[in-house]
């Protein structure tokens, strides 16, 4: 991984995106979407709006994709954040959190565009509701089996992003 010294990029030249790597524990389940223009199959994720936390920006951009409410999974990964400044805060396992998973960033369209990527929960067997996705968003939500679902990722960061999930919970 190429380590960038310094870069700056003022706010019209970059945008924050935000996505999941969706699990369902029970039934070993992984949620990925196909966008059938293209059959491309990958994690949801989107644009965070304004003033919008970044977990709330994926956990939006997950239903909205897909359908499904999900939640945050907390999970015993390693961290740079810090932890939170007030004793009540403390989580009763500090090393189990919800902080991202991963961050991803591209070029697209001479803008930066970074991703931060956050564990969740949801369940297979739900009904997702109707309607979710924006105009010109033509996706099929699908839950493939975990064991499956890396290779079925078109893209090689979906797939290591996931990978990285799968790889914390099968500790």
């Amino acid at each position: 991984m190429a380590i960038l010294e310094r870069t700056l990029h003022l706010s019209h030249a970059f945008s924050i995106s935000c996505g999941t790597v969706t699990l369902d524990l029970t039934h070993a389940k992984v949620l990925v979407i196909r966008w059938k223009k293209t059959g491309e199959v990958f994690l949801p994720k989107g644009r965070k709006n304004i003033g919008e936390s970044l977990e709330d920006a994926a956990l939006r951009e997950t239903y909205e994709e897909t359908g499904f409410r999900v939640a945050l999974l907390p999970l015993p990964i390693p961290t740079l954040a810090t932890p939170a400044a007030a004793i009540g805060e403390q989580p009763e396992k500090p090393n189990v959190v919800t902080e991202p998973v991963a961050v991803s960033q591209r070029v697209v369209n001479n803008k930066l565009k970074i991703i931060f990527w956050f564990a969740a929960q949801g369940d297979a067997t739900s009904t997702p509701d109707t309607g979710t996705q924006q105009e010109g968003e033509d996706f099929e939500s699908i839950w493939v089996d975990r064991d499956q679902a890396v290779p079925t990722l078109t893209f090689d960061d979906d797939r290591s992003i996931l990978q990285g999930v799968i790889s914390t919970i099968s500790c």
